[in-house]
């Protein structure tokens, strides 16, 4: 008999992705955990992925794939032993990274999977659903609970979310930042043509503190210190408003800044799935790729930011240069016009 989510026990998650798509993985979960509060929910996933997510109250054990050095038969071991109280009737696997390596550890783990027909080595499930391109991530992570009875209509109102967290980096700010509000501004990305120009962000940020009685915080990792040096640098005259964070923040850090945030600027990445798990207000700017691709913000008062042009996406991720060489996608998307939607985001929605 095939499984249902009215007669299953456990149910184990794969997802060994992005951060970001990591994060949006977690409105499949607090499906479950709201209509499915008895099922066990098991999520394998990144060493980075398990801190991230520590503390959510969907996931009854969150266990780390990690392969750095040692063996995948030794992972794979490992990950064995943090579900041995699974059996194998109870259970069902679903395989939401679409990798070779994730379809190998599914497999060998031999409970019932149910993954994409794009997953590579998807053969080896035993159900595939289609990942249907259309949808946001969160819906297409989420159809893989179809199979098992889920409610295609449900499944598309779930939402992604973290577990807030107390830092003594966010218990400062908040006291240091007490009546001003503040705001958040990420100009990093792992990809070249996702960047909005520093040069961009500059005048954008200059126009807010003008305009606002905000402090600004610059977010970033510590690849992006370049880009946050030069942005502070560009701010000099606000000094005394603008903290720049870039590479000095842990994730349970994050965690406490992004309940505290009036808005969130950033570029197509991590960032933007971290206002949307806090409902934070966010403008999204999106360069090569856009939001069809299923990666926008969710975050119920979002703006996105973009120049329509017949170039775009020009990739799934962003390549790290135009392909054109003109990168008019970024450079054509001025900061007055930014600027206008990041203060529209940050009147009152009932003004």
């Amino acid at each position: 008999m095939k499984p249902n989510l009215e007669t299953v026990q456990n149910i184990i998650w794969i997802q060994t992705s992005f951060l970001g798509d990591i994060i949006l993985q977690t409105a499949a979960l607090n499906y479950v955990k709201a209509q499915h509060p008895s099922l066990r929910q098991y999520l394998i996933t990144t060493p980075l992925g398990a801190k991230a997510l520590g503390g959510h109250p969907a996931l009854d054990k969150i266990v780390v794939f990690d392969k750095r050095g040692r063996s995948m038969r030794k992972a794979v071991q490992s990950v064995k032993s943090d579900l041995k109280d699974c059996g194998r009737e109870g259970t069902v696997l679903l395989q939401a990274h679409r990798s070779v390596r994730s379809s190998l550890l599914a497999a060998a783990l031999g409970f019932y999977t149910i993954t994409y027909d794009e997953t590579k080595f998807g053969f080896l499930a035993d159900r595939r659903v289609p990942r249907v391109a259309v949808l946001h991530e969160t819906q297409r992570i989420s159809l893989l609970l179809e199979p098992l009875g889920a409610s295609r209509a449900e499944l598309f109102t779930a939402r992604p979310s973290l577990a807030s967290a107390s830092t003594p980096l966010a218990v400062d700010l908040q006291k240091r930042t007490q009546g001003q509000g503040l705001v958040a501004i990420a100009p990093g990305s792992v990809w070249g043509t996702k960047r909005w120009p520093v040069s961009h962000f500059i005048p954008m940020a200059r126009i807010l503190l003008k305009e606002t009685p905000h402090t600004l915080l610059i977010l970033g990792s510590q690849d992006e210190q370049a880009a946050a040096a030069a942005m502070e640098e560009g701010l000099q005259d606000y000094a005394a408003r603008v903290i720049n964070l870039a590479g000095k923040t842990s994730l349970d850090d994050l965690r406490g800044l992004y309940p505290l945030l009036d808005l969130l600027v950033s570029n197509d990445s991590s960032p933007l799935h971290y206002a949307s798990a806090f409902s934070v207000p966010t403008l999204a700017i999106f360069g090569a790729t856009v939001p069809g691709l299923g990666f926008g913000p969710l975050a119920p008062r979002r703006l996105v930011a973009e120049v329509e042009l017949s170039c775009r996406p020009c990739s799934d991720h962003g390549p790290q240069e135009c392909p054109l060489g003109h990168f008019n996608c970024m450079k054509t998307l001025l900061p007055e016009r930014v600027a206008s939607m990041a203060l529209g985001l940050l009147t009152p929605a009932s003004a």
